[in-house]
């Protein structure tokens, strides 16, 4: 924990309770904490505020419009840069930081923007499932599977199932790994996407 006194706007800030706990509304804590946070930590805690998954009904479903409001707020404080660089990055329907950090590391190698978690019908208008990435001009997606999907044994076989829907449909699917997104391993991945998309 790091305390510090707020220079910004603190009339904007709401007080919660949480587990007994004041503390600041999740959109002024995301605001304060900029200059701790790398651009892509602080993508991924906007990406959050504006999904669906938290499980704080304050800190999900915010619009981004409220995000932009914050950051005009912000002028003259510590990490008000880092977070107008970060807005343009930020989507709403993302549902796991890795898939943040999977859909930024694409972006800057230059690969086509995907579209977020679109619930996906093949040609007879059949439910095919909602990946976590894709493309539909080219009929790719890509999933980043985190070890739940390999420890939940129902999750593994829906996984599984999921895909073979996708592929009886003709669409190409790319399953993503932590190990996927460092180093070496990934520029082989970013290489792999570059064939999946023919860019």
């Amino acid at each position: 924990m790091v305390g510090h006194r707020w220079g910004g706007p603190s009339r904007r800030a709401g007080v919660l309770v949480v587990a007994g706990l004041q503390v600041v509304d999740p959109v002024t804590a995301w605001r304060q904490a900029a200059p701790w946070l790398t651009e892509d930590e602080i993508v991924a805690v906007a990406d959050a505020l504006a999904g669906r998954w938290s499980p704080y009904a304050d800190a999900r479903e915010v619009p981004i419009s409220a995000l932009v409001s914050a950051v005009e707020c912000s002028e003259r404080t510590r990490g008000t840069s880092a977070l107008r660089r970060a807005l343009p990055l930020v989507r709403a329907d993302v549902e796991s930081p890795k898939e943040t950090e999977l859909r930024l590391l694409l972006g800057r190698a230059g690969l086509p923007e995907p579209e977020v978690n679109v619930r996906t019908y093949d040609d007879d208008h059949l439910y095919l499932g909602k990946p976590d990435l894709r493309w539909p001009l080219v009929k790719a997606c890509a999933e980043y599977e985190g070890d739940e999907h390999r420890t939940d044994a129902r999750r593994y076989r829906s996984d599984i199932s999921r895909r073979e829907r996708f592929a009886d449909a003709g669409w190409r699917m790319a399953r993503v790994t932590e190990d996927d997104l460092h180093g070496a391993a990934s520029e082989r991945m970013i290489a792999r996407f570059r064939r999946l998309l023919d860019c």
